[in-house]
Formats: structure tokens, sequence, C-alpha cells
């Protein structure tokens, strides 16, 4: 395989950032006075000269705080493609969002976006299981909160049963909407594809 002139060239792009380093020329040295960098800044992953300073009264309290963040290099959890995780994101986390510093970036932009959105799903999907009374709109909702689901691998294919007995309750006037029709198209593409092989 030909490797990319430019090593960064396959990273994930980041939608504030691009998919390059941000050099800040800054590049401080482990046990000199005053530095401390944190497990992450391991040299295979720390791209050097990107340091940017930490402000330590922002941080949640730890054993060791983090003087300085570096652009890392990561690769994806979630679909295996490299990207960075950069020092003014880190500077984000640990010091706006207060997470803890032993919290790591695990998944690239888009998966990231990607599993918040399948949390939403699942939040809205429990909001609308415990209704008594759904209204047609509630069960067209469950039943796409239900599918996305299920296609994320995250309730088990046996769940699509719920999902046709929740398209089942549609009224036949609203059988021919966009919305439902779509989903009955996505519900028998996601049986076909769990088709145990004969």
């Amino acid at each position: 395989m030909i490797q990319p002139d430019d090593p960064f060239e396959l990273y994930v792009e980041h939608p504030r950032f691009g998919n390059r380093p941000r050099i800040t020329g800054l590049d401080p040295r482990p046990g000199c006075e005053g530095v401390y960098l944190g497990w992450r800044a391991l040299d295979d992953w720390k791209i050097p000269g990107t340091a940017i300073v930490a402000d330590l009264s922002r941080q949640t309290p730890a054993t060791v705080p983090v003087t300085h963040y570096f652009d890392l290099k990561r690769i994806c959890r979630d679909c295996g493609r490299p990207f960075l995780f950069f020092a003014e994101e880190q500077k984000h986390w640990y010091e706006e969002l207060g997470f803890g510093l032993d919290s790591d970036c695990v998944r690239c932009p888009p998966c990231r976006v990607r599993q918040r959105g399948i949390a939403r799903k699942r939040e809205r999907y429990e909001e609308i299981f415990h209704v008594q009374e759904r209204t047609t709109e509630q069960n067209i909702e469950m039943a796409e909160c239900c599918l996305c689901l299920v296609e994320a691998a995250v309730f088990p294919p046996r769940q699509l049963e719920r999902v046709r007995m929740l398209l089942n309750r549609v009224p036949d006037a609203r059988r021919s909407d966009d919305q439902v029709v779509e989903m009955i198209a996505r519900l028998r593409a996601v049986e076909e594809r769990d088709k145990p092989d004969k």
C-alpha cells in the first residue's frame, strides 16, 4: 500500500480544527520543573510543537494536574479511522466541560455525533414507552426510535416486532405518509439483513 506524502491526509476531518496538527511551537518536556503532561501524552501519540498551556485552576482536582495539552493521535474505537484529539479540544473538555483528566477521546467527530444521536433516540424511546395512551404521532416516533436503535445494534433484532406492532397501529390514512413508507422499507431491509443463512 502506498503511503500518502502527508501522514495526516487520511485522518478524519474535525469540523472546527480540520485534520492537521495545529502547530504552536510550544514543546515542553516531561520532567522539567513544573511540567506534567499526563498519561495521554505518550511520545507515540503526541505531536511535538502543538502544546498549549493548561489553566490548572479550571481543571477538576486531580492527584497530578496536566500543565500542557498536545494534539494527540487517536484511532476511533467505532470506525477504526485515525483522528486527532486537538489540544484546544482537551482544554475545552477539561476546563470548560469539567471532564476528569482521566477521560479520553475514543471516537472521531462523526462517530461522536452518531453516538450522541443514538443516546437521544434511546432517551426519547424510553420517554414515549412510558406514555399510557400514545397518539399516532407518538407511535410513529417510537417506531422510528426503536428501528434506529436496532439498526445501530443497541437493541436486538427481536425488537423489530415492536416496530411492526407500532406501525400496525398507524391508521390506514397515514400509511402512505413518506415517513411511514420509508420506515417500512427500512424495517424490511433490516429483517432481510438479519435473516439467518440457510
